[in-house]
Formats: C-alpha cells, structure tokens, sequence
C-alpha cells in the first residue's frame, strides 16, 4: 500500500513539473508576442513620422516663397513630431553627378576624390561606362559579360542604364567602401551631364576635377546665407564640366528618426510633380548619424491656432 502511494506521488510530482514546465513556456511565449507586437507598433510608428517627415521637407523644399523654403543642399534640419526626433536632410538630384549621363572626366575625378588610386580610378570610370551603354564592346580598362564570368559572377552588366544607384555595387572592381562613399555623391534621377552648383552638396563641389577646396568653402558659405540658395560668388568654372540649372524635379531625402531607444533610418527619392512620388525607398543605418550633424537649423512648430 506504501509503494503505491510513494508510486502515485512521485506520477503528481511529474504531472506538476509537467504543467509547471508548460506554463512557463506559455508565459514566456506571451512575452515574445508582447514584444513583437510592441517593437512592430514601435516600427510602424517610426516609418510614419519618417514618411511625414519626407512629406514636409519635400514641401518645405519647395516652398513658392524663398524666404520659407528649406535649402536642398544637404543642410540638416531637426524637428519634433508626436515626441519622435527627427532630423532631415533634403539634397536636389539636380545638384549630384548623374550615373547615366556623366562624362569619364566627372566619373574619374569623384572616384579619385572618394578615395581610389588612379589606375583603380581609370578602371573604375570604364566599368561603369560599360555597363551603362548599349553595347558589348569593351573598354580599354573596362569589363563586359566575359569579365563577369571570369571573375566568378553569377551576374553580367546590364548594358543599359543605371536604374538605382545602389546598382554601381555590382561593377567589377568596386570595392563596398567605395561604393558606399560614392553613393552620396550620384544620381540616376538628374538627366544632365553636369551638375547644378546651386544645390549641389559640397561634396559633389569637391570631388569637381581641379577644384580649390578654399573656393568650394567661400561659395558654399555665400550661399547657405541666402536663403533663395542663389550663390553670392560664382562657382569658378571647371574644365570639361557643365553646370546647369535644373532643380526640383527629384529630391534625394535621408531621414532620421529617434523615439526613447527605439530608431530608424530612411533614404528616399522623391519625384515632385503634382504629387509625391516615391523614387527610392532604402530603410538601412547610416555610416553618421544625422545627428551628430555639425550644423543644423532647428525648426520650432507653431503652436496651434486658438
């Protein structure tokens, strides 16, 4: 009678530290939900300020009175939405180096600038060039199909236009930092061979073959004090480089957003006709955080009406 006792003791003490076992399992996957819930509502809630944000600075950008209108010249702004940090960045497109238009020279120079050696520089700039034209005939120092495959690629070039920028990363030879660093400098959204120098961001002005970083500064800062964006002093003119003055077709907006530890970071092109048209959307980390941004223009909303 004892053993069956002991027998039927030991049976709920199995079943308890079954059950025990059962439901801390049960409780710790209540918990995980929670916070997937909690970190997707946390994320929802960021991409919409985020996309407001864009909103508002594609607007401000554009604003029909200079005296309002935010630079498009990669001037940070900082603002408050719903108790969400944000910092923006607004670049015109018009102002970067197009990736289908752009000559050797231009190509050459920004590589140069960015940190590649001169052979690595040539290389480079024909490899692009091939892989934008129509053709298969390959360049001096250039790469087609037969490169590709050579090299153990499971991909050839496109021999067409770029339709991202983030396309460049495929060209043979371009290393991720390169790549990475020249990213900020083009476009595939301008359609002109030069660039505008009354919104191009001041690295674009510098990577400009021959250009005097002294006189990049003394423009750069003439024109940030206007608030139309028209320079004070003329950008000297560069060899084999074309400036234009079309503006405002496609804007090139990083966003920053912060709330407690949660934050979330966005690179968009915005195509400005009657509406906003998303270009290009890429949510990745920065390689610098918007803010830590030396200068920037705090914008304080307007209180509320009444």
């Amino acid at each position: 009678m004892n053993r069956h006792k002991g027998v039927a003791l030991v049976v709920v003490l199995w079943v308890v530290a079954l059950l025990s076992l059962m439901a801390a399992s049960f409780g710790l996957g209540v918990r995980r939900e929670a916070r997937l819930a909690t970190n997707l509502a946390e994320t929802a809630q960021l991409r919409a300020a985020a996309e407001a944000a864009i909103h508002y600075g594609a607007f401000m950008a554009t604003h029909p009175d200079p005296q309002f209108r935010w630079r498009a010249d990669g001037s940070t702004y900082a603002m408050t939405l719903d108790e969400v940090d944000i910092r923006l960045r607004i670049v015109d497109e018009g102002g970067k180096i197009d990736l289908n238009q752009a000559d050797e020279l231009i190509l050459r120079s920004a590589l140069t600038h960015i940190g590649a050696e001169p052979e690595q520089a040539v290389a480079l700039t024909d490899a692009i060039l091939d892989w934008r034209d129509g053709d298969q005939d390959r360049r001096i120092n250039g790469a087609e199909a037969g490169d590709y495959r050579a090299a153990g690629y499971n991909y050839e070039p496109t021999d067409a236009p770029f339709s991202s920028v983030a396309e460049v990363r495929l060209v043979l030879g371009m290393p991720a930092h390169l790549a990475q660093a020249l990213i900020p400098l083009v476009t595939v959204h301008s359609g002109q061979e030069g660039i505008n120098p009354r919104v191009a961001p001041r690295g674009v002005l510098e990577a400009l073959p021959g250009m005097d970083p002294a006189m990049v500064d003394t423009f750069v800062r003439a024109r940030s004090e206007l608030q139309s964006g028209a320079a004070a002093v003329p950008l000297p003119p560069v060899a084999g480089v074309r400036y234009h003055s079309a503006a405002g077709s496609a804007l090139g907006v990083v966003v920053e957003v912060r709330r407690q530890a949660a934050s979330l970071s966005v690179q968009a092109v915005v195509g400005m006709s009657e509406t906003v048209d998303y270009l290009d959307w890429r949510e990745r980390a920065l390689p610098t955080s918007l803010f830590d941004a030396p200068e920037v223009i705090a914008i304080v909303p307007e209180p509320p009406a009444g």
